[in-house]
């Protein structure tokens, strides 16, 4: 019999930047190239400022190419990247873009374009949650901490949403099945710390496409369960 865990979402906020996302280093590489020249005395707001003065003084179409290709540049061809740069100023391709395995990355890079050009780049908007979750017998904490496994912590998260959400609707048969492959798709960033001995609080980031129903949500049970072992080949 699958345990029942308890949760309560004791936090829920919209980020349009992900800390950490952007660090100086990233900042004096966007610098770099576009050949703003030496940059050594800035301090690491004068590098942020100075980067998006640089984007700012650029094309639209080339600013978020040149974004795309520090973030996603070791995935994409740039002739892909070009057609994203273009879709990128009407489109929120963190929740659009075909293959969800890019959609972390797009949100850093749409990011960045909509703090430059806030006028051009759609506003953006991931999710941050904070659980309380309560009721784990040892073995399912093992699954939150200290590292979430995905495939649970999605099965954790859609059990509070309604059946009729995009995460529920597209996934549903991964997330009642023994397997979820495209779990770690969903969630961008989680972390988790023991409070007590059958507690953990569990923080995660996600795009607002999945997990945006959170905003209405206070407490509910789970009988989330992590994948089913694999069977080794004779």
């Amino acid at each position: 019999m699958t345990a029942t865990i308890s949760v309560k979402v004791v936090k829920f906020s919209i980020l349009q930047e992900i800390e950490g996302d952007w660090k100086p280093g990233d900042y004096s590489s966007l610098l770099d190239a576009v050949e703003f020249g030496d940059t050594s005395g800035l301090s690491d707001a004068e590098l942020r400022e100075m980067c998006l003065m640089s984007l700012q003084d650029l094309d639209p179409a080339d600013a978020a190419f040149l974004v795309l290709k520090h973030v996603i540049g070791d995935a994409l061809r740039d002739g892909q990247l070009r057609n994203i740069a273009n879709e990128m100023q009407n489109e929120k391709l963190w929740e659009e873009y075909a293959d969800p395995a890019y959609h972390g990355r797009l949100f850093t890079v749409g990011s960045l374009l909509y703090a430059a050009m806030p006028n051009v780049f759609p506003k953006t908007d991931a999710v941050l949650i904070k659980l309380d979750v309560s009721a784990l017998e040892p073995k399912v904490k093992d699954l939150l901490y200290p590292s979430p496994d995905a495939a649970f912590l999605v099965r954790l998260l859609a059990a509070g949403l309604e059946e009729s959400v995009v995460l529920n609707r597209l996934y549903g048969n991964q997330i009642k099945g023994s397997h979820f492959p495209n779990a770690a798709e969903i969630i961008w960033s989680a972390q988790s710390i023991e409070t007590t001995a059958g507690t953990c609080e569990v923080e995660v980031v996600s795009s607002k496409y999945w997990i945006g129903g959170f905003e209405r949500v206070e407490t509910y049970d789970s009988a989330a369960y992590a994948d089913a072992a694999e069977k080794e080949e004779v």
